[in-house]
């Protein structure tokens, strides 16, 4: 095993070997950096809107934490193919050298050597192909960590054409997010009118089957009841006051039969105080009884003008009696009108009973056709509402705005002179060494081949300025 000093003076031997290479290395970083195109890088920062939080009207309720895989959906379609043909048909990059080179490349022409057939001339849709594919590769989209602002890069040899390529993409990211959000609300527009159509046509009908049906049974509603259990409900109304009626008109015949069965005073009873004529002769009676009274106190009972008081009594009596039959005859035939109405009105309540049985069934299935009218109702609100929410989406903000344009850059971002030079030392470092100590193995194994054939069994020892010979035993 060799030892540190050993390896130093190796090293030391073969330093025009190690120097040669390092300085080879070092020759070739340089010609690189002498023939390297340079490239010039132009960022373009958006901030992903996903939230609505720059609009007016958005609402707070969707302000609300967003889930990291829908940011980097969104930042991966930054390098999409319908963005990128966005940004190659309006900076016309087909047209462009730099990204549809019109000399073959070093593949093609080795082709050409070795005589394979050239590939026939491109059309303009393989030019925006081959554009669309070259700044693909040029194009860098990258996220900071938990935040939401995204970094375009875009290289170019030109620093104003790398400007102008970085916020092409961001403009045409939004113009797409934009474009796709309208094809999407009017995709959803156009379904959901259909579907209004559609369901427009089926409540009619559903309506009008319903409305067909109550004209069929002779069903009919108003302000949302049906008319024969209102007429119903009126009836029993009706025929409670009317069975209020004959009682009290019965009441009062009971009460001028009594009062004139009886040998009260008629004119005594309530029913007579209602007649102006039994009022006007009651009074007359209590004038002329009041004489009579006076009359007996000084003269006989067979007195003349007693007797004709009397008399008088007798007609004045008379008359009254007269007026409560005929009172009793009207108040009869009060009674039979009464009763005759209330009879009628038990009459049609009867019939609107029958008539309500009757159409029960009828009403059982109009229920069953007024709630499918209901069903369809509820469904066509529901497709109207959802129209008035996709109207009011179409008018939302973008998902992302430019927040920091895209400058062109003074300096080249490629190659970078340090790194390469880095780079180059390091190898050039790392090939000395290695032909170094590569070129003293192959002294070794030349020195091992100078050996006499004779001693096969010598071992030979190779240390710095000495070869030793021991037998091996």
């Amino acid at each position: 095993m060799l030892t540190l000093g050993e390896l130093f003076a190796i090293l030391r031997r073969q330093l025009p070997v190690i120097v040669a290479v390092g300085l080879a290395v070092m020759l070739a970083g340089g010609l690189y950096l002498a023939l390297a195109r340079p490239l010039y890088r132009s960022s373009a920062t958006l901030l992903l809107d996903l939230r609505g939080g720059t609009s007016l009207s958005a609402d707070p309720a969707l302000r609300q934490n967003i889930d990291t895989s829908v940011v980097d959906s969104q930042v991966r379609l930054i390098s999409t193919a319908a963005v990128l043909r966005r940004v190659v048909e309006q900076e016309r990059l087909d047209r462009n050298l730099e990204f549809v080179p019109d000399v073959p490349g070093l593949t093609q022409r080795l082709k050409s050597m070795l005589g394979f057939p050239a590939p026939p001339p491109l059309t303009e849709e393989g030019r925006r192909l081959t554009a669309l594919s070259a700044l693909a590769d040029r194009l860098s989209v990258k996220r900071a960590d938990k935040t939401l602002m995204v970094d375009v890069d875009v290289w170019s040899r030109d620093p104003k054409t790398a400007a102008s390529l970085a916020n092409g993409v961001a403009e045409a990211f939004i113009d797409d997010q934009v474009d796709a959000k309208a094809r999407a609300s009017k995709t959803e527009s156009d379904w959901i009118r259909g579907r209004l159509a559609e369901l427009d046509d089926k409540l009619r009908a559903a309506e009008a089957k319903a409305e067909a049906f109550k004209i069929e049974n002779n069903i009919l509603s108003t302000n949302g009841r049906l008319v024969n259990e209102q007429q119903l409900e009126t009836g029993t109304a009706e025929l409670a006051r009317a069975q209020v009626k004959t009682f009290e008109a019965r009441a009062r015949l009971q009460q001028i039969q009594q009062a004139m069965q009886s040998g009260a005073d008629p004119g005594a009873t309530g029913e007579a105080l209602r007649s102006a004529l039994i009022q006007q002769l009651r009074i007359q009676y209590a004038e002329v009884k009041r004489q009579r009274d006076n009359l007996a106190t000084t003269l006989g009972n067979r007195h003349p003008a007693l007797l004709e008081v009397n008399q008088q009594l007798l007609g004045l009596r008379a008359s009254i009696t007269a007026e409560l039959r005929r009172l009793a005859e009207s108040q009869r035939a009060e009674v039979a009108s009464a009763e005759a109405n209330e009879a009628q009105i038990q009459r049609q309540i009867a019939d609107q009973t029958r008539y309500a049985t009757k159409t029960n069934t009828a009403i059982v299935r109009l229920r069953e056709l007024e709630r499918d009218v209901e069903a369809n109702r509820a469904v066509f609100q529901r497709f109207l509402r959802a129209s008035s929410n996709v109207a009011q989406d179409s008018v939302e903000p973008p998902v992302a705005r430019v927040v920091a344009q895209a400058h062109p850059s003074n300096r080249p971002a490629s190659p970078n002179v340090k790194a390469v030079l880095l780079i180059a030392l390091a190898c050039a470092l790392a090939g000395g060494l290695a032909a170094g100590i590569l070129n003293h193995l192959r002294q070794q194994a030349k020195a091992r081949r100078r050996l006499p054939e004779a001693a096969p069994r010598e071992a030979v020892d190779w240390t710095p300025g000495r070869v030793a010979h021991d037998r091996v035993f």
